[in-house]
């Protein structure tokens, strides 16, 4: 059977969700007296909520209309790949960000304590136009008969260079890094590390400090990041025909943007296989802070690290703290050396000043706030799970790959042009995703970061839409009842194997429903209606097992708040003891009720108690095709 969808009009309508977004302007407070602390403010909030009108047009999404969701592919401008990577940029193509889906940073945001320690910096402002620190009387005297005085401001860290050396920086670096590693000293450690401004300029570093000659970048994965590529071509390197020829060797572990990932053992055993006497070996480990609180465990040992010291191997490993602590505007990223003498070497090479006060302080603050990488162990595979369930669901054929615990998804999805209009799609939602073709030179690859479900609730809708567009069907929504505007959240589309249902149904009466359908010379049926914070099936169980049998994957279903006082279990006639926790419980464990044991209704503005399928006018017609 085919299937396509109609509405009748309503006389409420609701719409997709939309975005709200506020900036808070900065403003600053100067006396000409004495000292002033200037307070900054900006935020940047959205809200993602399906919007009530009384009345309104019926939205399809078989023809969007022209910017409801930002700029077309006619409109858009696209970044110049020639050169390599472009990470970073798909937020910038975007009018009004809910979520950035396109880097592979930590989905639980920037560290609380490191905001808070760059707030604390900003509170050592003052503007003035007589100095409290002192000065010359009669030059002072001078200036105020002479000419009006300037008022200067002053700011430490912003208007001073920052320290070459930060010791403090150093200890507690090292400190995390040795963390539940026995023996291993702290101070040595933190002899040998190097820091920059994020990994980019590290990597560059590398590059061109390391012996002369060719280079090999991920020669056991099916793609690396471009920067360690890009790096080496600068310095002049050819590319090695096989890793025993390279002068240095660029490895990620885990890889981005594959997510392919080797154990200690493994990883250590390919570099002792691969690498020559002379050769410098980078290895990437920046994702590695993902894999929970033993990620220390799975990284190289600095036991073979020295060890490979005394071969003539020497082993540098990279730590960017830009994903774990999600800070790429401020960039900051560590360097561990195999020894003292090479920390200096890539120290003399490195440009002064690199690393900002802020990013400092920041890190610093992140280091020592264990509970966020408790939340973040916690949440983010969760997260992930959800994300890659649901993608699976929408789209079998998919490949997804990389571990449990990595920030981001690589899914091959098997078609350019699919990658390519799922890309575009999550640019107009707000939501952008990073398309592999730039960049990688993977065009039917995409990769997405992990996001909390909230946030990839708007990517999931835009690629359901995406998905029903792409098989020529119409779905129009709108809604007839009287009811409070709180009790409706929206319609939108789900995926079958999204709702939960909470009772049985009939076989017989499922039966009887497709006998009665097949006789109807116009083939109609009501949405589904479903809790709108688990999604659960609150009326038409029945109606859901008929979608099915009619081959569907995605249905229109009516949001509504379940919890709201409007509406009710059971008729007051029908009290069977069954409360609204009994039915979001039986669907959530599994534990079904049997059929029918719920008859729900909702209240009328004007009091009136009516079936809950008044709520969903959204009409399904199906027909057979002979």
């Amino acid at each position: 059977m085919a299937l396509r969808h109609f509405a009748q009009t309503g006389q409420a309508a609701r719409g997709l969700s939309g975005l709200s977004a506020k900036s808070l302007a900065r403003r600053s407070l100067a006396t000409l007296t004495s000292k002033t602390t200037l307070a900054s403010s900006n935020s940047l909030t959205h809200k993602n909520a399906l919007h009530t009108t009384t009345t309104s047009p019926t939205y399809s999404l078989s023809g969007r209309k022209e910017g409801s969701w930002g700029p077309h592919l006619s409109k858009r401008h696209f970044v110049d790949t020639s050169t390599g990577s472009v990470g970073g940029e798909d937020v910038h193509q975007v009018k009004r960000v809910v979520q950035d889906f396109s880097i592979t940073t930590n989905g639980l945001g920037p560290v609380p304590s490191g905001l808070a320690a760059i707030k604390d910096m900003l509170h050592d402002i003052e503007v003035a136009w007589i100095s409290p620190r002192g000065g010359d009387v009669e030059a002072i005297m001078e200036e105020v008969e002479g000419h009006p005085s300037e008022h200067i401001a002053k700011a430490p860290s912003v208007e001073l260079y920052p320290r070459r050396k930060d010791e403090e920086l150093e200890a507690l670096t090292a400190r995390f890094l040795a963390d539940g590693q026995g023996n291993l000293d702290v101070e040595a450690l933190s002899k040998r590390l190097v820091f920059g401004n994020g990994a980019s300029e590290l990597i560059d570093l590398l590059g061109r400090t390391a012996p002369p000659g060719p280079f090999c970048a991920g020669p056991h994965v099916e793609v690396q990041y471009k920067e360690y590529e890009k790096a080496c071509k600068l310095a002049g390197r050819e590319v090695a025909s096989t890793p025993k020829d390279a002068s240095v060797i660029c490895l990620m572990n885990p890889n981005s943007p594959t997510g392919d990932y080797m154990g200690r053992t493994e990883m250590e055993a390919w570099i002792e296989s691969h690498a020559s006497p002379g050769t410098w070996v980078v290895v990437d480990e920046s994702h590695l802070c993902f894999k929970g609180p033993e990620w220390r465990d799975h990284g190289l040992s600095m036991a073979f690290i020295d060890r490979m010291a005394t071969l003539q191997i020497p082993i540098f490993i990279v730590k960017s703290w830009t994903t774990i602590f999600a800070c790429p505007g401020l960039s900051i990223c560590s360097i561990i050396c195999p020894s003292e003498s090479k920390q200096k070497l890539l120290s003399q090479a490195q440009v002064s000043g690199s690393v900002s006060d802020f990013a400092r302080r920041y890190l610093k603050a992140a280091f020592q706030d264990s509970d966020y990488l408790d939340r973040t162990w916690g949440a983010m595979p969760r997260w992930r799970q959800h994300m890659a369930t649901r993608l699976q669901r929408l789209h079998p054929t998919w490949e997804i790959k990389g571990e449990p615990w990595l920030p981001f998804l690589w899914i091959d999805t098997k078609d350019e042009k699919v990658a390519k209009q799922i890309y575009l799609a999550s640019l107009d939602c707000g939501c952008p995703i990073r398309w592999a073709d730039y960049g990688y030179g993977k065009p039917s690859h995409l990769r997405l970061a992990v996001r909390r479900p909230y946030d990839f609730s708007v990517l999931y809708q835009a690629m359901l839409q995406l998905e029903t567009q792409s098989r020529q069907r119409s779905i129009s929504f709108g809604t007839y009842a009287d009811v409070q505007p709180s009790v409706v959240e929206g319609v939108r589309l789900v995926h079958i194997d999204d709702l939960l249902p909470h009772e049985q149904v009939l076989t017989d009466r499922a039966g009887k429903l497709q006998d009665y359908i097949r006789d109807l010379p116009v083939k109609i049926l009501p949405a589904i209606i479903v809790d709108s914070k688990y999604q659960v099936v609150i009326d038409g169980h029945h109606r859901l097992e008929l979608f099915r049998a009619a081959g569907m994957s995605i249905v229109p279903a009516v949001s509504v708040n379940y919890h709201h006082d409007d509406v009710l279990v059971n008729p007051p006639s029908k009290d069977n003891g069954i409360t609204k926790e009994t039915v979001i419980g039986s669907a959530v464990r599994g534990k079904l009720m049997t059929p029918k044991s719920t008859q729900h209704m909702v209240r009328s503005r004007g009091g009136a108690l009516l079936p809950i399928i008044v709520l969903a006018p959204q009409i399904a017609e199906i027909q057979s095709h002979h």
